[in-house]
């Protein structure tokens, strides 16, 4: 073989590495699967997103009036992040918040109920930076 080849050759398979890993980097900042945990009066769930983590609440739970819930990302570091304050509510509904906090470990959703005075906890899921 000549060398003109076997540069030729080289070439594409490094060619064929770089693109493998751009197409790999690209699906590691994709959206992680649902973490949740299931409640009588509703799912509370959480997914590592490129920029943090997406919380969200699923209310399938109707007792007929609307709720004044609250997202909190809670981690096992320590840290307990908010979101821009409580909402409003109704059956049937589903909510969600992206914490753009970056990479902080394992954490979980954490949905407080201001109306019924409970609170509900997701399943934990790990994004490292």
């Amino acid at each position: 073989m000549n060398i003109a080849k076997r540069i030729g050759t080289l070439a594409a398979a490094a060619l064929t590495v770089v693109t493998g890993t751009i197409a790999f980097a690209s699906s590691a900042e994709a959206a992680g699967s649902w973490k949740c945990r299931f409640w009588n009066e509703g799912n509370s769930c959480v997914r590592t997103v490129g920029n943090g983590y997406d919380a969200e609440w699923i209310r399938p739970w109707d007792d007929g009036q609307a709720h004044y819930v609250d997202f909190n990302l809670e981690c096992q570091n320590g840290y307990t992040y908010g979101d821009q304050g409580a909402f409003w509510m109704s059956p049937n509904q589903t909510r969600s918040y992206v914490f753009a906090v970056g990479a902080r470990g394992t954490c979980r959703a954490k949905v407080i109920d201001h109306t019924s005075g409970k609170t509900f906890y997701s399943d934990y899921t790990t994004k490292l930076g």
